[in-house]
């Protein structure tokens, strides 16, 4: 279905004019108002308020401009549209992975996240962002695509020792990596603290539940380096989490129960 010429209108003046909007948040406001508000010359403020009149965006009460019912209606789906193409522009490098899940997520639970890119001349600010939550967190629900960084892998270790409740899914190429290479530690961590690894075929994003908060790692296309990772306390954004990992967790098979399959 297309677009008509007047909701073609509509959705222009009320990109371009968006400012104009919080001038009439709070009831009805003049041509000088709008004047004023926006840093504008008097005939541009003329002009705002006659194509939001002709619109049907604003009309005139008692002397002043109000939003009317649809201007209302005009303002908070801009406001709505215009905050998920932001979360969506700064989600981008996991946004493909994320629509390859079973558990469709609402962007805007991600509305106030803190976002960790690689800098210039340092690559390592994703995985420092992880590092310091599996240093800090009293419990971590997570999946990976691939084998940790080594670093986050002995903090880890050493935290399960001590106060850390951690439940771990990984691919089994990742279990096969981490028994070659640190083979003592996992076990240890396994037996003697409080790790509890499951083996399957989680997303190839990374999610890890820490205590109320959520993080979203994205890979490069070799799934070497962490790109970004996304992380924040909202309410949505733990439920569609929590719902995502019980779900592959659910799935996979007890560590214990795939080495006793690969024997």
């Amino acid at each position: 279905m297309g677009v008509d010429r007047d909701e073609a209108d509509v959705l222009r003046t009320a990109i371009s004019r968006h400012r104009a909007f919080r001038v009439f948040e709070d009831g009805g406001a003049t041509r000088s108002d709008v004047q004023m508000a926006l840093d504008v010359s008097r005939s541009t403020a003329h002009r705002v308020v006659k194509t939001f009149e002709s619109l049907g965006i604003v009309e005139r009460q008692n002397g002043s401009y109000e939003l009317t019912p649809f201007g209302r209606v005009v303002h908070a789906e801009t406001e709505r549209a215009t905050s998920t193409i932001r979360v969506a522009r700064l989600l981008a490098p996991l946004l493909r992975t994320l629509d390859a899940t079973d558990e469709p997520l609402d962007l805007h639970a991600f509305d106030d996240a803190t976002v960790t890119e690689p800098e210039a001349g340092d690559p390592y600010n994703p995985i420092r962002r992880l590092s310091a939550l599996v240093a800090e967190a009293s419990r971590i629900r997570e999946f990976s695509p691939t084998t940790p960084d080594p670093a986050y892998q002995r903090t880890l270790y050493d935290r399960v020792q001590d106060e850390l409740q951690a439940e771990i899914l990984y691919p089994a190429t990742v279990v096969d990596h981490l028994r070659r290479e640190s083979a003592d530690a996992l076990e240890r961590a396994i037996n003697d603290g409080s790790l509890d690894v499951c083996v399957g075929d989680p997303p190839s994003f990374r999610l890890i539940i820490a205590d109320e908060r959520v993080y979203l790692g994205g890979y490069n296309e070799e799934a070497s380096q962490l790109q970004i990772v996304a992380d924040t306390a909202d309410d949505d954004a733990v439920e569609w989490a929590t719902r995502c990992f019980e779900n592959h967790w659910e799935d996979a098979t007890p560590y214990d129960v795939h080495l006793d399959g690969e024997q």
